[in-house]
């Protein structure tokens, strides 16, 4: 009689033990799923949210593939096709044994609005086409109203998902090159005033006429003083 029952004691001591075993079981395989439900959900975080805004994607980069050092003009292997053959033709002008100071001030002229109006490769508004071709004493000048207005709508790509439809220059007609003077600092500085008509890839309806004078600045360097967008220009005092 007392072998049965401590036969029966040892029984219920094993199926406890049995029981116990399979409760931790389950105690670590319900870890191991909200472990993996947590991990889950923090990378779907992840992809959804912060990808969405911006702060796990990868940033445009910009790279120059060209310049002119001693004239302050270069060229990144963002812009355009046609942008990039209008600067081979500046370098072959600037490197001539002898510059045609026409020819030279006509092609800045080019850049300078080729540069403005293809904003489709612009990476936000302060990213100003044009400036490196401006007159040093009023770019700053020139930037912020290119930023109040032409490049006031541009949507913002650095992480290169911008949607938006915006201009590209495919050709410029050089209209007329013709001697000038232009006024600054109630200084006068003979100069060039080129006119152009633009074509672009797509008509958005942007500026197709454009009046600039480009003036001598810094003994060999020629800048954009001033660029109005018609062919019948009109100037104050500066």
């Amino acid at each position: 009689m007392v072998m049965a029952k401590e036969k029966e004691v040892k029984k219920d001591i094993k199926d406890e033990v049995k029981l116990k075993k399979k409760k931790r079981k389950k105690k670590v395989l319900l870890i191991l799923v909200l472990i993996i439900i947590v991990v889950g959900g923090i990378l779907v975080y992840n992809f959804k949210f912060k990808n969405k805004n911006g702060s796990s994607k990868n940033v445009v980069t910009v790279k120059v593939v060209d310049s002119l050092d001693e004239y302050g003009y270069s060229i990144s292997d963002k812009d355009s096709k046609y942008y990039k053959s209008e600067f081979e033709n500046l370098k072959k002008i600037l490197k001539a044994s002898s510059i045609d100071e026409e020819a030279y001030s006509t092609q800045v002229a080019r850049l300078f609005v080729i540069d403005l109006y293809t904003m489709s490769t612009k990476l936000n508004k302060y990213d100003v086409g044009g400036t490196e071709y401006f007159y040093k004493d009023k770019a700053d000048m020139y930037t912020k109203k290119v930023m109040d207005t032409l490049y006031s709508t541009l949507i913002d790509n650095t992480y290169g998902d911008r949607k938006q439809s915006l201009p590209e220059v495919s050709n410029v007609e050089t209209v007329s090159t013709e001697k000038t003077t232009y006024t600054i600092d109630k200084k006068e500085k003979d100069g060039y005033l080129v006119k152009l008509k633009l074509t672009y890839v797509t008509d958005m309806g942007y500026d197709d006429e454009a009046s600039i004078v480009v003036v001598k600045e810094d003994g060999i360097r020629w800048s954009v003083v001033d660029y109005q967008p018609t062919l019948k220009p009109t100037y104050d005092e500066n």
